[in-house]
């Protein structure tokens, strides 16, 4: 066990936020934001934070969590170890994911799972010498919204053109009067997000915790959730998270009907997403996608972006 180590609170999230940032300052993390992550479980999720301060500030934190299991399921638990890079080493590093590890097996879990930035070979080094192996990749990308605006703001253009041509009306949330649309948006989101590669089973979640998801989220608002709608049918969603104090603003999900796949609407929805961006005054926006999702990595690399520092999906066999 780690010394003083203990269960983390919602007012140790805006130091949790600096550790972060300090650990991959490229990519840094809003304190409200992980305050809204640590209140909201998405779907049957079970978790527990905890942190370890020294001279009154937090310099570890781990996030242990898995989905409910079933009978038969393959039971998959998630661990976070994040060390600030002040007080980086090895042992301790090491430490930590034992104790991590060993909250999983306490909840009868199978198989540790971590996410770790490509490029933070000191941990990766630790979690293979500890048997950690790679099993998926999580592809970053960013795209330069002052370098290529004038060619985003036209080609969105076109492409709203393209989409009146076809029918398909291109609205934000907030100007959509269908008093049912948020139950067609959760049908659409759900069948969307089962199509995604994955090796760990995305949980199911309840159309509260859905909508708590979205809608409570301070990064999400519904005049930026852009919806691709064809007569009384949702063909389409696009969101980005604009993090309200620090962070790059990402696109949240962005995703079709399997009914109107090939018609070019997650195109147009992504590019709606990216010109209001501009507008907004966003300078760059975020992206990610699994490495084996060819689609939508095709268009990204249309749009622009240029890949960052991949996520490597590590797996060990408790």
């Amino acid at each position: 066990m780690i010394p003083g180590l203990r269960q983390a609170t919602l007012d140790d999230a805006a130091q949790v936020a600096d550790l972060e940032t300090a650990r991959t300052p490229d990519d840094p993390r809003d304190a409200e934001t992980i305050a809204y992550w640590w209140s909201h479980s998405w779907g049957p999720e079970v978790f527990t934070l905890w942190v370890a301060e020294r001279d009154g500030a937090v310099w570890l934190f781990l996030n242990m969590s898995h989905t409910k299991f079933e009978a038969g399921d393959k039971r998959f638990g998630l661990i976070r170890v994040r060390l600030h890079p002040d007080s980086w080493d090895a042992d301790i590093y090491r430490r930590a994911v034992a104790t991590a590890e060993e909250w999983l097996l306490g909840e009868r879990a199978e198989t540790s799972v971590v996410m770790v930035p490509e490029k933070l070979e000191h941990e990766i080094a630790v979690l293979t010498e500890l048997g950690y192996r790679e099993v998926r990749r999580q592809k970053y990308w960013e795209l330069d919204l002052v370098a290529n605006r004038d060619r985003l703001l036209a080609t969105a253009e076109r492409s709203r053109e393209a989409m009146r041509v076809q029918g398909v009306e291109m609205l934000t949330l907030d100007r959509d009067d269908d008093p049912e649309v948020l139950s067609k948006l959760f049908e659409l989101d759900l069948a969307a997000t089962n199509d995604i590669p994955t090796t760990v089973p995305i949980p199911t979640p309840t159309f509260e915790q859905w909508r708590a998801h979205y809608f409570d989220n301070p990064g999400i608002r519904t005049d930026r959730l852009w919806l691709a709608r064809i007569g009384d049918e949702l063909a389409g969603l696009s969101l980005i998270n604009f993090p309200p104090r620090r962070g790059i603003p990402s696109t949240e999900f962005t995703g079709t009907s399997r009914k109107h796949r090939g018609r070019g609407i997650a195109r147009a929805l992504k590019y709606e997403t990216v010109a209001q961006a501009i507008g907004i005054g966003a300078t760059r926006v975020r992206t990610d996608n699994d490495s084996e999702n060819a689609p939508i990595l095709h268009l990204n690399a249309e749009m622009g972006y240029r890949p960052v520092t991949p996520m490597l999906e590590l797996h060990r066999e408790l």
